[in-house]
């Protein structure tokens, strides 16, 4: 792991004040967070036996007015500016430019409901183990030629076929690679893919809705070959958007127009997706004020920004857009299934839930709700498949927190040892370090404990956790938000050879196996619910909330509206320029 820096807390009080002066200096964003439903309904396709039909085509609408400049983004990353999904560690950073690049099998809507791309149709066998999916004709790479179906095969293989896991870092390609069994042609238009267990949200995972950009590329004569990997992410041919045309490595990538961007009405789509701008221009600058100082004068237009540089932002015609449910704040406590840790106690984890005051987090520390909510528990906020008001985050409850410490043994903190709580500076979610201090202070005001937070590199802490070393100690963490979480729940639940399951529960790896291997959408919206309720219960993870990200937006642009449920600049096809 690498350096890390431990940082000394002052009083609760003092943290308070200073919040309370950022607070003053940047009010609360203006934007109204979605309201959040007490029910989900089924996802729109990807669970149905029955195949998802293409919408009828409707009337072709006007040409767009595209504007002939361009739009420039700063971000603080771009990960490890791999274009390959396969080789991506789960960094946000990644999706800013892979989206953008990469065309999906299937595309989402603004209320991130599973709609027809690549494929126009797909259906899940009523065992849950062959997905299929027919493939649109007439799909174009950026060098011009067709997408075939034997391109979409060759893909599947390479990220998620039986040989992937030896070579693919992706956890969702190594998960799904675990599984795998045939991914075959069938007919001159469909391709399946063939799993030993049922795998419910491959659908999802596959789509645009989806945390990740597993992409469709021109088939290669092997699914692995380093030399070719490394040559593709030179000049990486995607079916996107927009189209790679310069790249300086560590510092830009600028893109441009695909005019033949297959979600347009003339493929019988309900809207065109492509942008209505000529080109975009992804910087790399991870100094906020750096990126705010571009904005004020016009040397960007979209800027990842906190609360703190609102006033600035706005000095020069800027404002604040909140992207809804950008990113959750994730707090897994570690290797809690070894009993020499008093996590390993289920008294001790709830304390340490009820002992942080997510109101004070939300309104001193965020400016307000609507840029923080205290709702949801883990990856299930309120847009995701399974969420019910019955797993939001316990309210502050110190009496409570003490009293499970003392029946836990752990009176005032005494022969608890020392707790470790590891960070690190998010590019996603503003004030992460910050929310961990905070907490770090109320488990030493309120439950007498000797914390230490360490604050060190995200993808040092990652490998850390997957090592065995953080065993003991607590994460807090961004994570991306999803419309599906099937995914987070096998990799941390159900699956007893992660290496970053959470517990060791016989009983909990059966009911999360069945929850996401249960084939019906309705009924496995409804087991997810059950099942998020035992596990908000049993508390190996602390429940925290979400933020909605906000964004520094230059006066160049008019209007853009984002989607949900987005850690990344995303629906580029809503912004209109000057």
């Amino acid at each position: 792991m690498s350096k890390s820096t431990t940082w000394h807390v002052p009083t609760l009080g003092l943290i308070l004040g200073l919040m309370l002066l950022a607070v003053a200096c940047g009010a609360a964003a203006t934007a109204t967070p979605q309201p959040a439903p007490t029910a989900t309904p089924p996802p729109s396709a990807g669970g149905a036996a029955t195949p998802t039909a293409a919408p009828k085509p409707t009337a072709a609408p006007a040409a767009p007015v595209v504007h002939p400049g361009k739009l420039t983004i700063m971000m603080g990353s771009l990960a490890n500016e791999r274009f390959d999904a396969s080789f991506q560690l789960g960094l946000p950073a990644g999706l800013n430019y892979g989206r953008v690049v990469h065309g999906f099998l299937i595309s989402d809507d603004e209320k991130k409901e599973l709609v027809p791309g690549m494929a126009t149709q797909w259906a899940l066998s009523p065992d849950g183990l062959t997905w299929t999916f027919t493939i649109r004709k007439g799909v174009k790479f950026h060098d011009g030629t067709e997408v075939t179906p034997a391109d979409v095969q060759w893909s599947l293989q390479h990220h998620f076929g039986p040989d992937a896991v030896n070579y693919a870092i992706a956890p969702s390609s190594l998960r799904l690679s675990r599984s795998a069994g045939k991914i075959e042609l069938a007919g001159t238009d469909k391709v399946t893919l063939s799993t030993t267990i049922p795998v419910t949200d491959f659908g999802v995972l596959v789509s645009e809705a989806s945390t990740s950009w597993y992409h469709i590329s021109p088939k290669r004569p092997t699914v692995h070959d380093e030399a070719l990997e490394a040559a593709y992410d030179k000049n990486p041919i995607g079916a996107g958007p927009m189209k790679l045309v310069k790249y300086v490595p560590a510092a830009s990538m600028q893109l441009e127009r695909f005019e033949d961007f297959y979600f347009q009405p003339k493929n019988g789509l309900p809207l065109d997706k492509r942008p209505n701008f000529r080109t975009l221009d992804l910087q790399i600058v991870p100094e906020e004020a750096t990126r705010v100082a571009a904005l004020r004068a016009g040397g960007a237009d979209i800027v990842p920004a906190s609360l703190t540089t609102r006033k600035q932002v706005e000095t020069d015609g800027g404002r604040l857009i909140f992207g809804q449910q950008g990113v959750f704040v994730w707090v897994p406590l570690i290797g809690c299934f070894d009993t020499k840790f008093p996590c390993n106690k289920k008294a001790v984890r709830q304390a340490l839930d009820y002992a942080v005051n997510k109101e004070i987090i939300r309104d001193r520390l965020y400016g307000g709700p609507e840029v923080f909510q205290a709702k949801g528990y883990g990856a299930v906020t309120p847009s995701t498949i399974g969420y019910s008001t019955a797993i939001d985050p316990w309210p502050f409850d110190p009496n409570k927190a003490r009293q499970l410490l003392a029946e836990a043994g752990y009176p005032g903190g005494k022969d608890f040892g020392k707790l470790i709580v590891n960070s690190y500076p998010s590019g996603s979610m503003p004030f992460q370090v910050e929310a961990a201090e905070l907490a770090a202070e109320y488990w030493r005001r309120e439950l007498g404990l000797d914390v230490e937070l360490k604050v060190g590199d995200s993808t040092a802490i990652r490998s850390a956790w997957a090592a065995g070393s953080l065993n003991g100690q607590i994460i807090w963490r961004d994570n991306e938000t999803r419309k599906d979480a099937t995914g987070a729940l096998v990799t941390s639940f159900a699956d007893a050879k992660s290496n970053i399951r959470l517990h060791g529960d016989p009983e909990i790896f059966r009911m999360s196996q069945e929850t996401t291997q249960t084939i019906d959408p309705v009924q496995r919206a409804e087991a997810t619910r059950k099942l998020m309720v035992r596990l908000r219960e049993e508390s190996y993870q602390l429940g925290i909330g979400y933020v909605n990200i906000p964004w520094g937006v230059g006066p160049r642009v008019v209007s853009w509206s984002p989607y949900p449920l987005g850690v990344y600049p995303s629906a580029l096809h809503t912004i209109v320029l000057k």
